[in-house]
């Protein structure tokens, strides 16, 4: 391990950020570096606060209740507030991740072009799906030049880490808002209806652990609660609640015949309110309740 990259992340992480804008408030809670080598394992967990990973040097893969993926250098992913993920190595090599855990507290309502900026900004980083995303602009440069400036505490390190989380930030939403546009359109006009309804399978499984509504969707699409239905009952068949319910419930049968995981589990990662309402739910889809089920699979595997 490098010393001097560990004596900067240390550094950098004592030093308190808090940045005040029209609007938004921006607070630092931790801008460190993370190595590690050999096998290691993070648990899984969730933050209340928004997560960046970038990944500087090697590989790991990410698993969250809906994708698991491969991040390696050049590459970050954001885990949103709520957002279950676990981190796990993909080789023997050392892995170097910088990462940046903040909070963007809404402090009054957006009401000039700049405070209506930041407010889609952020609204980037609340629907983005955890996935993961090209640095396109530089972001691990950004955050190089952050431990610089906490390794050498220069005359106004303070305020130059003040105007590089801003930047960071600002290049994160646009390489997100980028690779949603490249991965989502698949060479279809974003005018056509199969694009909007890619968009919300997409924003579905991106958020399956959540107790999603149609409305979330809505919200989402900036669409009405009535063109959302309308979508989703010309390509699936049936009315926008039970689309997201037969969602969950198909990764739900996936876990409960791929994972030895308590039902309790399950029905936490797929955003039903207790073990009970999940069997209730997939009881009356399926036929039987889920423990039936699993056991069926295990005795009689299709």
């Amino acid at each position: 391990m490098d010393p001097a990259l560990i004596r900067a992340s240390q550094r950098l992480s004592e030093t308190p950020i808090i940045i005040v804008l029209e609007g938004y408030t921006i607070e630092v809670y931790w801008f460190r570096v993370m190595i590690k080598e050999g096998d290691w394992y993070i648990r899984r967990h969730a933050h209340s606060t928004y997560e960046f990973h970038f990944c500087a040097q090697g590989e790991c893969m990410v698993d969250t209740d809906a994708n698991s993926f491969l991040v390696k250098d050049g590459y970050f992913y954001l885990s949103s507030p709520g957002t279950y993920h676990t981190q796990r190595p993909a080789n023997k090599l050392e892995f170097i991740e910088y990462s940046l855990n903040c909070n963007m507290r809404k402090t009054e309502e957006p009401k000039s072009s700049l405070a209506k900026e930041q407010s889609r900004i952020f609204s980037i980083f609340s629907n983005a799906p955890c996935l993961p995303t090209a640095d396109r602009f530089g972001i691990l440069s950004l955050f190089r030049q952050a431990l610089v400036e906490a390794e050498q505490r220069k005359l106004g390190y303070e305020w130059m880490l003040h105007t590089v989380v801003p930047q960071m930030l600002v290049a994160s939403a646009r390489a997100i808002e980028q690779e949603q546009t490249i991965v989502s359109s698949r060479n279809i006009s974003l005018a056509e209806p199969n694009y909007r309804m890619l968009k919300i399978e997409e924003y579905v499984q991106a958020n399956i652990n959540k107790d999603l509504s149609p409305h979330d969707i809505a919200q989402y699409m900036h669409l009405s609660d009535k063109q959302v239905a309308r979508i989703v009952y010309a390509y699936k068949g049936f009315p926008t609640k039970k689309y997201i319910t037969r969602t969950k419930l198909k990764r739900a049968k996936e876990l409960l015949t791929s994972a030895d995981m308590p039902i309790k589990e399950i029905a936490e990662r797929l955003g039903f309110s207790s073990e009970y309402y999940f069997n209730v739910v997939f009881k009356l889809h399926e036929g039987v309740p889920p423990g039936v089920f699993r056991s069926s699979m295990i005795t009689d595997p299709l």
